[in-house]
Formats: C-alpha cells, sequence, structure tokens
C-alpha cells in the first residue's frame, strides 16, 4: 500500500532527474572531433615535436616523426615507446599537437584513452597556450588533463601550471586512484576537463576530482590567470624522467598508448543572446 502511494513520486523524481540531465546535455555542441579513422595521422590537425631535449624533466626518449613511434590503425592512434638505438638516444616515442592547427578557449575536453604499464611509462594528455602572452612557462600556463606514473598506474594526476617563474613556479593538482590489477590501465577511461571562464574541473569517467578557479592562482601577488586564452593539444608518452623516477625498465618495452577520440563541445548560450 505504501508504495503504491509513493510510486508517482518516484515516478515524478526519476522524470525531473532524466528532464534535468537532458537539459545539461543539451547545452553543450559539439564543435570538434578526432576520431583516428583511416590509416594515416591527419597532418592539417596534427603535427610532430621532434627533438631529444628531453621536455626539460631529463626523459630518455627522442621523439620521432616516424610511423613506428606514432600511427593510426582499427580507428586509434598508437603511440609506441621503444628500447632502440635513435641518434643521440636509446629510446624512442612520438609526441603530437594541434599547434597552429587547432586552438581552444573554453568548452568541454573528453578524451578516450587506454594508458600502458610499466616503470618509467609517461603518458600524457595536455594542453598548452596558442600564444604566450603572458610570458613564458609556466606564466602563460599548462593544463593536464592526464598524466600517469607507469609503476603506479593506480593513481591518476590532473594538474594546473601557472607562475612565477621557475625556480618559485606553482602547480595546483590532484589525483584520484582506481583499484584494479592494473590501476588506470585496466581498460579505455573516458578523461575530461569543464573549462569554463575562470574555471578548470576534471572528470574521469563522469566524476568530477579537481578544481582550479582563478583565486587560486591570482592570490599570488604578480600572477596573472592565464587560463581565458587559448590552448592547444599534446598527445605523448615520454620514457624516463624526473616525474617517474628517472631510467625506465626496458622489459616493459615496447609500451603503447592509445588513444581511442578527442572531443571537444562548446557551451550553447541561452536562449535569446
Amino acid at each position: 500500500m505504501r508504495i503504491t502511494k509513493l510510486l508517482p513520486a518516484i515516478i515524478a523524481i526519476i522524470a525531473a532527474t532524466f528532464a534535468q540531465a537532458q537539459t545539461t546535455k543539451e547545452k553543450w555542441k559539439l564543435v570538434w572531433r578526432e576520431d583516428f579513422k583511416g590509416t594515416r595521422l591527419d597532418t592539417t590537425r596534427w603535427g610532430h615535436e621532434v627533438d631529444d631535449h628531453g621536455g626539460g624533466n631529463h626523459e630518455y626518449q627522442y621523439y620521432t616523426a616516424r610511423d613506428t613511434n606514432a600511427y593510426v590503425k582499427g580507428g586509434m592512434l598508437h603511440i609506441r615507446g621503444l628500447k632502440e638505438d635513435y641518434k643521440t638516444r636509446h629510446y624512442t616515442s612520438a609526441r603530437l599537437t594541434t599547434q597552429h592547427k587547432a586552438t581552444f578557449t573554453f568548452g568541454k575536453m573528453e578524451i578516450r584513452a587506454k594508458i600502458p604499464v610499466g616503470h618509467g611509462l609517461w603518458p600524457a594528455i595536455w594542453m598548452m597556450p596558442d600564444n604566450s602572452i603572458y610570458g613564458p612557462w609556466p606564466l602563460s600556463g599548462e593544463i593536464d588533463i592526464m598524466e600517469t606514473k607507469g609503476q603506479y598506474p593506480d593513481t591518476l594526476y590532473g594538474t594546473a601550471h601557472f607562475g612565477p617563474s621557475p625556480p618559485h613556479n606553482r602547480w595546483k593538482g590532484a589525483l584520484t586512484e582506481h583499484e584494479a590489477p592494473k590501476g588506470w590501465g585496466d581498460d579505455f577511461h573516458i578523461y575530461a576537463l569543464e573549462w569554463k571562464k575562470d574555471t578548470l574541473a576534471w572528470y574521469v569517467d563522469g566524476k568530477k576530482y579537481h578544481e582550479v578557479t582563478k583565486s587560486d592562482v591570482t592570490n599570488i601577488q604578480g600572477v596573472p590567470y592565464p587560463f581565458n586564452e587559448k590552448f592547444y593539444f599534446i598527445l605523448n608518452m615520454a620514457i624516463g624522467g624526473d616525474f617517474v623516477g628517472g631510467k625506465p625498465d626496458d622489459s616493459v618495452l615496447p609500451g603503447e598508448f592509445l588513444v581511442d577520440y578527442i572531443k571537444v563541445w562548446k557551451l550553447r548560450p541561452p536562449k535569446g543572446e
């Protein structure tokens, strides 16, 4: 009897929740996507960074533009780290960017990817400023949507970097954990950033775990808030380096970082605007 009386109220709550979810969903408009179809990387969207300087973090790899280190197959981008002698280094990998090809200010960025597991592997999905109008790193900002340490795959990092200049540079980051035999490397996950004016929020599989606001940055004297400007994507897998504790374990190579898709939505303005 009680259940019968409560049933209309329960149905109303479910309907209201569904309507609210639909309304929230309708606020976003898909404006850019990369599904990695075909057999070749789309060079109108992506460029390779080719260098051996270790990303400023004492990394061990040589980033190449070779198909052996980055290729498209099966509807996915494969970034492949190898143990091999190549020019000045003994490891190779790839670092791809949309710099000068696709830049973004605000939106919801979702990337479905599967990370590699193993000591010294450092996959990352991140964004850098198109024009460093506030000065060199980190004054113009850096947004790390996803980073993991291959030897600790249960821990996921999301971080914003900002000024002042090194060695007094600052960051605000958070981590979230996933208990599985291979941590976040157990399967594909959706790593997301909701980026609005004066606010950055990090999500994984729809769950929010970190936020940075304008006040977090500008409460430091003389440091501007840089995250209302244009940024571009970077996808890479470093091998070794400061973040992952030095030299990699050669037995985990080759290692692959797989990216299924990237989607970017913009908030639709309210009707009448």
